[in-house]
């Protein structure tokens, strides 16, 4: 009996700390090039925001005509942002003008569009807590 309680207790307890995790697929469509790479990077909070050192995950899939989707396996519920963009001079960076504008395909979760700038992460972030696929368009 003794053992029984154990288990059941030991059951409970690392079962309310254990975190769900889940499948995130990030798809991109609105654009017509499909020469290139399209970086993603998800990140996990407002101070790691947009510093890809610090970004929770990182990835590069070829860019294929009119959509493209990366799978992220097991990511642990909670909120995220999402940025890509589309390298199609394949430098491994978005090129801006002398204004600092990308002149390559950008984009961030939610659709999320900044103001003299890249969005900021409130406009970005979404919950994560099932399986989820994030559609960012580039157009």
């Amino acid at each position: 009996m003794k053992f029984l309680l154990t288990a059941v207790i030991l059951f409970v307890v690392t079962s309310l700390f254990a975190q769900s995790k889940h499948d995130l697929v990030i798809t991109t469509i609105g654009y017509k090039n499909k020469t290139g790479n399209i970086f993603i990077a998800v990140y996990n909070s407002e101070q790691n925001y947009l510093n890809t050192a610090k970004a929770s995950y990182l990835g590069i899939v070829k860019a294929k005509e009119e959509k493209t989707s990366y799978l992220i396996k097991n990511v642990p519920d909670g909120e995220y942002a999402v940025s890509i963009f589309l390298d199609e001079n394949g430098n491994g960076k978005i090129d801006k003008n002398f204004l600092g504008i990308p002149k390559e395909k950008y984009g961030f979760s939610n659709n999320a569009k900044g103001f003299f700038g890249p969005a900021k992460f409130e406009k970005a972030k979404f919950t994560h807590q099932a399986a989820d696929e994030i559609v960012i368009d580039l157009d």
